[in-house]
């Protein structure tokens, strides 16, 4: 489970800001928390802000991290950029200093520490601590760049001892965490796994055919799996009464989607095969709804006849089954896009329910959906905020880290649109004063 993320000079973000999912002393929802032992965790985080506050920088920070950490030894060649390390520019003595990302996970006792930072040219530091049930934090790897010699300090203490040759193979621009997991060693499986497959990233503004694609993709193989998916797009609303799943070839789904073309089939199959494997035959997703006051059925088109708020929940209902089944993060932008305010509530709740989520699946994401933004729903310590500061950067900051801190049953909507917590936006006087010209 992911106990805290941290970063630093990374878009939005100058100083050092943390989310944390460490509950905090408080009686209100105890079902929200997981006893880990040393720590109690939340299954959930919702964060808060005006535009451009820094609500999705705060996840594309998750998100590169992860993704960098996946790929830096197996797509990263020498000399690479590391293209998505942008700091923060609104002060230019930072111009050309490491964007920097630390992340705390905990899995059955043992928690990892793990982090790094970067420029685009190269990596400048890299650190690992372990703390093992019953045991002091470690601290097996340590590595330090020197600007002004151009040289890299390594430290290999305990379970990296030996794992001097490791180093010799990481490159400038790589991580040792994924050159070690390349080379199996075991230290890091653990920790290198869950970067691998028990985080998932979504930005629900996107089309969601992907997305869609996905969920199918998995009903198709696996029947319990199907039968989730269909209940609760049934008992969402929709007036959808069953799901059919079928296939058909890219070339076929090109045709379809764009219609007739002046390309040769020959020349659509060739562009066809340039594709993954995997992608090649492309799902269809048809909807099943009953006539009115009848036995009979009529299918429709998901992906043509029904609404973006029911696209994106089919699509979205995967990612959280797939997570409900391995205990995974979630983390998700604009969680609220084209579904109704409900529906969302409905999503948010489920991942706080013992009995849907057992294995402490965690949800964090960016919305502007106040409604909510209540007590019945959240504890203090998950809501957060975005807020710019003068300099221009992002703090971030929870209800319960406020100096007014407000009580548990406080209105915290109305609060917060009257700007009692901050995170909302400041007007000028070409909103405000609409009356002059």
């Amino acid at each position: 489970m992911l106990i805290s993320f941290t970063v630093e000079n990374y878009r939005s973000f100058a100083d050092e800001q943390t989310l944390s999912l460490e509950a905090v002393k408080d009686d209100a929802h105890s079902d929200h928390v997981v006893d880990c032992g040393r720590f109690s965790l939340l299954k959930t985080a919702a964060l808060y802000g005006a535009n451009a506050s820094g609500k999705s920088n705060l996840l594309k920070a998750i998100k590169f991290m992860v993704a960098f950490v996946k790929l830096s030894a197996t797509k990263m060649n020498l000399g690479d950029s590391i293209r998505d390390a942008n700091g923060f520019r609104l002060d230019k003595a930072r111009v050309g200093t490491p964007c920097s990302f630390d992340i705390r996970l905990l899995f059955d006792g043992t928690e990892y520490q793990y982090g790094f930072s970067a420029t685009k040219e190269r990596v400048h530091d890299e650190w690992l601590y372990i703390t093992r049930k019953g045991t002091r934090a470690t601290n097996p790897l340590s590595r330090c760049f020197d600007p002004s010699t151009g040289k890299t300090e390594w430290k290999l203490r305990g379970e990296l001892k030996g794992a001097k040759d490791i180093t010799e193979k990481t490159r400038d621009n790589g991580l040792f965490l994924s050159r070690a997991a390349e080379m199996n060693v075991d230290c890091v499986k653990e920790l290198f796994s869950w970067f691998m497959g028990r985080f998932r990233y979504l930005n629900l503004a996107l089309p969601s055919g992907w997305l869609m694609e996905q969920t199918a993709r998995r009903m198709e193989k696996d029947d319990m799996f199907r039968t989730r998916v269909e209940n609760l797009v049934h008992h969402a609303d929709f007036g959808i009464d069953g799901l059919s799943i079928g296939t058909e070839s890219l070339v076929d789904a090109l045709k379809n989607k764009f219609g007739p073309t002046n390309l040769p089939k020959e020349v659509l199959t060739k562009l066809a095969s340039m594709v993954s494997v995997n992608v090649r035959r492309r799902f269809k997703v048809q909807t099943v709804h009953k006539l009115p006051r009848s036995d009979e059925t009529v299918e429709f088109s998901l992906e043509n006849d029904e609404s973006n708020g029911t696209q994106r929940f089919f699509g979205i209902i995967g990612a959280v089954l797939n997570a409900f089944d391995r205990g995974d993060l979630l983390v998700v932008d604009e969680l609220d896009c084209s579904m109704h305010p409900h529906l969302t509530y409905k999503l948010v709740e489920m991942f706080q329910s013992a009995e849907a989520n057992p294995k402490g699946a965690q949800l964090v994401f960016a919305t502007h959906d106040t409604n909510l933004m209540t007590p019945a729903l959240f504890r203090r310590d998950e809501i957060w905020l975005t807020e710019k500061k003068v300099g221009g950067g992002t703090e971030l900051f929870s209800l319960a880290e406020i100096e007014s801190k407000p009580r548990k049953d406080d209105g915290f909507e109305k609060h917060y649109l009257a700007g009692r917590y901050g995170g909302v936006p400041a007007f000028g006087p070409a909103l405000e004063d609409l009356g002059v010209q």
